[in-house]
């Protein structure tokens, strides 16, 4: 068929296989790890949007509700409050005042619904505006699924999903159609899920989720080597010494049934002090002589604001899709700071393996302390057994 007879719903369809086939895949991942990042560290989604995206809002909220397990909120489902604010305070600040109101922390999220994202220039939509330098003011994280260039939107969003415009006559109308469709993604994403829903459950027979042990690598698995008080990786093979409980320890973890999953940060990769290859040497040395399921490494320095990089729980949440793993029933154990909060931050009991190192402790207090790891599998197989009797 020729442009010339091309149909209108056949153009608009094949507009719409063009933008499914531009969406950014990476940052879609990246707001269902902060979706499943928000849920854990027990914080709050605020939904917004104006018009018919005030509409996907309000459908929204219900899905992340029901199906991921999130408090949601949309001030545009209380008619009522929104029109005496803007009666009273008016249009620009409506939106900014409602998360005042709620006391908007840095703990939450702001998930922006706009086809043009706000623009103070223009007069458009400056109550998302508002809202968006509100959230930025207390720290709250923004996502934004929107269309045209972004607008504000696209200048502080923490994560900024685009519908791409392959039609101008159309920005609208597929915008607000693949928000619909970009959500639904989020909220059926393995990360993000909680709940099945009806039909699939009628149908589909899950695997039931297994319990883990997540384990950081060095001053764990293996001896750190400390410089000025300071744990640093080994830098070779020749370097990785193994403590003699470690294996034996493993081992009886395996025999109740965990799964064994390494997590751990190697930033001296970004750093240019190490190679990746020597990594994956050490890691496959590791393997080769203790019983583990898998290895999950975040190769970024803090400066690079990865997700998977300890304190942040992306590594465990990326274990717990690909692996089923029931992370409320899991223990990480690890040997600094940083592997007790990404461990709480996913949602996992916690055990610090107390290495005196010269560095600031868990901002919050780990579920043990011990010297070894023998020590915290004998405790993690004691509570796993007194959990199952309970049950």
């Amino acid at each position: 068929m020729s442009a010339m007879t091309e149909t209108f719903a056949r153009q608009y369809l094949r507009e719409a296989g063009e933008i499914i086939g531009k969406l950014d895949v990476e940052s879609i991942e990246r707001a269902a790890l902060l979706l499943a990042q928000t849920r854990h560290g027990g914080g709050r989604l605020f939904i917004i949007g104006v018009g018919g995206s005030a509409a996907n809002a309000s459908h929204a909220v219900n899905d992340f509700r029901k199906i991921a397990g999130i408090e949601a909120y949309a001030p545009t489902d209380n008619v009522s409050e929104l029109t005496a604010r803007i009666n009273d305070d008016g249009w620009a600040t409506v939106f900014q005042r409602w998360l005042r109101t709620s006391r908007l922390q840095s703990i939450d999220t702001l998930l922006v619904l706009s086809v043009g994202g706000g623009n103070l220039e223009k007069n458009v939509s400056p109550n998302i505006v508002a809202a968006l330098q509100y959230a930025k003011e207390v720290g709250a994280k923004v996502i934004g699924i929107v269309g045209r260039d972004g607008g504000y939107t696209s200048t502080v969003a923490d994560v900024l999903i685009l519908v791409p415009t392959v039609n101008a006559a159309h920005v609208t109308p597929h915008t607000e159609a693949f928000q619909a469709v970009v959500w639904h993604l989020l909220v059926s994403h393995p990360k993000v899920k909680v709940e099945a829903t009806k039909w699939e459950s009628v149908v589909v027979s899950t695997p039931r989720p297994r319990r883990a042990v997540f384990l950081d690598r060095d001053g764990v698995l293996n001896r750190a080597i400390l410089r000025n008080g300071k744990p640093h990786p080994p830098s070779s093979i020749e370097q990785l010494e193994i403590p003699t409980d470690v294996p034996d320890a493993l081992q009886e973890l395996k025999q109740h049934g965990f799964e064994l999953i390494v997590v751990t940060n190697q930033p001296d990769v970004a750093r240019g002090t190490q190679s990746r290859e020597m990594v994956e040497q050490m890691n496959q040395r590791l393997k080769s002589l203790l019983p583990l399921d898998d290895v999950f490494v975040c190769y970024h320095m803090d400066q690079d604001k990865c997700m998977c990089r300890k304190p942040q729980p992306g590594l465990l949440l990326q274990a717990a899709e690909k692996l089923n793993i029931d992370l409320a029933g899991s223990f990480m154990v690890g040997d600094r700071w940083r592997d007790v909060e990404a461990g709480q931050n996913a949602g996992c009991r916690t055990i610090l393996i107390n290495n005196s190192y010269d560095e600031k402790s868990p901002a919050k207090t780990p579920d043990l302390c011990v010297d070894s790891l023998g020590q915290a599998a004998r405790w993690i197989i004691q509570h796993a057994t007194t959990q199952i009797r309970a049950t």
